[in-house]
């Protein structure tokens, strides 16, 4: 068994991703929303930024930012727990749903963000479920776009921020 120790866990922009175990079936359309709400209520209760997202049937990403004391090992387990509940509750199963070991690598500066930004919001038309990141309903990317309608359908509304050029240490 690994365990990871995460140096620096607050304080820091962080590009995450957590898998479903390889026992767990995929997500289906109607179970997306549960995730989302998962998220929502997290960040409610916890107070964490979340800069952006996309949602994949076997996996997530998120670009999280917990303010100090909160860790990133906390944020995630919270929203690893609520969402398992969810859709353990829908699918009438026990058990757990999220692989135990998340992977995240603190976004070192501004660029490094944007790259972050498009690879997850790319993600749904490199698997094939859509042909263009704004068809996908489950991602972040629509919340970038201009028209303000647009916006508000939305899944998941995110924080905006502008992120450091670079990071002191």
């Amino acid at each position: 068994m690994s365990h990871v120790h995460r140096l620096r866990t607050s304080n820091r922009i962080f590009f995450v991703t957590v898998n479903l175990r390889r026992t767990v079936p995929p997500l289906t359309n109607d179970e997306y929303s549960l995730l989302a709400q998962a998220l929502v209520e997290s960040r409610g209760k916890l107070h964490f930024s979340l800069l952006g997202y996309v949602l994949m049937p076997d996996h997530g990403h998120a670009l999280i930012w917990p303010d100090y004391p909160l860790t990133l090992s906390r944020v995630v387990q919270d929203i690893k727990w609520a969402s398992a509940s969810a859709l353990n509750r829908s699918r009438h199963t026990a058990g757990t749903v999220w692989q135990r070991q998340f992977w995240n690598r603190f976004v070192r500066h501004a660029r490094e963000f944007h790259q972050r930004l498009d690879y997850r919001h790319g993600n749904p038309v490199r698997k094939g479920l859509v042909k263009r990141p704004q068809d996908w309903r489950w991602s972040s990317y629509n919340n970038f776009a201009v028209d303000a309608k647009v916006v508000a359908a939305c899944a998941i509304a995110i924080d905006y921020v502008r992120p450091p050029e670079t990071y002191r240490a």
